[in-house]
């Protein structure tokens, strides 16, 4: 068992305890559902948000109006019309060892910046990279009008789409570094993770590439294995049950998806538990969170990894060549993940 592993069994036998001063952590399925659709349950506000990248006072309303206005963009119809796209990108995987990291960080930017802004834009794909890596003020301020100018005159996408329903310049640019921030790292963790299951796992990539049924089984049960935003803190705005206003409370996909109530032989990759058609408790999987704040882009990341998986695998081998390192910080990735793409 890893460290993180480790740390988080011991801390999970202290579910609904105060951890810290101020601090609860909140493993039990049902309050984690009923906890997390609570809408007095926020999101911590970044400590690096700034006059520039900043929603003010009313932002968090302002960004729920946006994604309501987004929903349609971000359907089922609509991701499954851009699935052509995403397969000419899967397409062009990197040959011979490469990092796995770093390959689906590229596979996925380039689809994502695509899908969101309606066209390619490497400067604003590699300055999101950049600001993913250095969190530095300037960097953040450099996306920022990078994107705004993009904005200003662009006419499709997602900026055309939100400027048809009335946003603002300003609004439209940050709903936008949003969307791109947050579907750059965190489905690419998730992409490596599936790179390095069915590589160490020949039965399993066969199985894959033969079946696409098979091959959304294998991105679910990497989601509940390998959650690549492995805890979700917030803080209440006011009093929810027995914890006061400006309570943080944990909750930890990692923790929950593991445990042996939910799920047999939960340490173990068995895709072929998603095939029966049964659903877990959602306060038992909740890979792209709960409630109100559930992730928007849950339909478009779902389908990209699985269309990236299978396209990846209808024309190449993948062989393990290094194991992942233990991952480390807020973003469950697989460190120094090296795997060898054969034609």
């Amino acid at each position: 068992m890893n460290p993180r592993a480790a740390a988080l069994s011991a801390a999970a036998a202290r579910s609904g305890a105060e951890v810290e001063p101020g601090v609860w952590l909140v493993t039990d399925p049902l309050a984690a559902e009923r906890l997390l659709a609570n809408r007095a349950a926020l999101p911590p506000r970044g400590d690096l948000r700034n006059e520039v990248t900043s929603w003010g006072p009313d932002g968090p309303a302002m960004w729920m109006a946006v994604r309501r206005a987004m929903r349609p963009l971000l359907s089922a119809s609509a991701v499954d019309a851009f699935v052509p796209q995403m397969i000419e990108v899967a397409q062009g995987i990197g040959q011979g060892v490469v990092d796995a990291m770093r390959e689906a960080v590229r596979l996925v930017s380039a689809i994502n910046v695509r899908y969101v802004l309606g066209e390619d834009v490497p400067r604003i794909s590699s300055l999101v990279d950049k600001e993913l890596r250095s969190q530095r003020r300037r960097v953040q301020r450099a996306t920022f009008e990078v994107i705004r100018q993009h904005v200003r005159v662009s006419r499709t996408g997602f900026p055309a789409h939100l400027k048809e329903h009335g946003f603002d310049e300003r609004t439209i640019t940050l709903a936008v570094r949003t969307m791109l921030l947050s579907s750059h790292n965190v489905p690419a963790a998730a992409l490596a993770w599936c790179f390095h299951e069915v590589s160490a796992r020949p039965d399993v990539q066969e199985r894959a590439r033969a079946d696409s049924q098979f091959c959304g089984a294998v991105v679910r049960e990497v989601l509940r294995l390998h959650p690549p935003v492995w805890q979700l803190p917030r803080q209440l705005a006011e009093a929810v049950g027995d914890y006061p206003a400006g309570a943080t409370l944990l909750f930890s996909p990692y923790l929950n998806q593991r445990d042996p109530r939910a799920f047999a032989e939960p340490d173990e990759f068995r895709p072929q538990r998603w095939l029966s058609g049964t659903c877990p408790a959602s306060g038992s999987y909740f890979p792209f969170a709960l409630g109100p704040r559930f992730c928007p882009g849950s339909q478009l990341a779902l389908t990209e990894l699985t269309v990236i998986l299978s396209a990846v695998l209808q024309s190449h081998q993948l062989v393990p060549r290094r194991a992942p390192g233990p991952s480390r910080g807020i973003l469950h990735a697989p460190r120094k993940l090296r795997i060898h793409v054969q034609s």
